[in-house]
C-alpha cells in the first residue's frame, strides 16, 4: 500500500506562489497544483482540515482564482455568462455553502426550432 504523502510547512508558500504565478493554460485549480506537486486533491483536503496555515493559504488561492476569472471575462478572453456560472457554483453555491438551499441551481432551457 503506498503511503500517504506528508505535509510539509513550506506546502501553503508553494501552493499560493503556484496561483499568483499561474500561467497555464486554462485557470489555476487546486487539481493543476496537485498534479505538480505529486499529491492529490484528496491530500490537499486532508492537509487543509488539519492545518490552518494551509487552509488559509487556500482561501487565498481561491481569491486569486476567482480574480482570474473576472479579468478574463472583462477582457473578453472568456464567455462572460460561462463565468458567471463558474463564480456563483463555485463561490456561491458550491459545496463549502452553508445549506443545501444556497447549493441548489436551476438552469431552464428553450428550445427554439426554426
Amino acid at each position: 500500500m503506498k503511503k500517504k504523502p506528508k505535509y510539509t510547512t513550506d506546502l501553503p508558500r508553494r501552493i499560493y506562489t503556484y496561483f499568483a504565478t499561474y500561467s497555464g493554460q486554462g485557470a489555476p485549480s487546486l487539481s493543476k497544483f496537485a498534479r505538480e506537486a505529486g499529491i492529490t486533491v484528496e491530500d490537499i483536503r486532508r492537509f487543509r482540515e488539519r492545518h490552518r496555515e494551509f487552509d488559509r493559504a487556500i482561501a487565498e488561492c481561491n481569491e486569486i482564482r476567482r480574480d482570474y476569472l473576472i479579468d478574463n471575462a472583462l477582457a473578453r478572453k472568456q464567455d462572460g455568462a460561462l463565468t458567471k456560472f463558474l463564480l456563483c457554483c463555485e463561490f456561491g453555491m458550491g459545496e463549502d455553502a452553508p445549506d443545501e438551499d444556497a447549493r441548489r441551481l436551476e438552469v431552464t432551457l428553450e428550445v427554439i426550432d426554426e
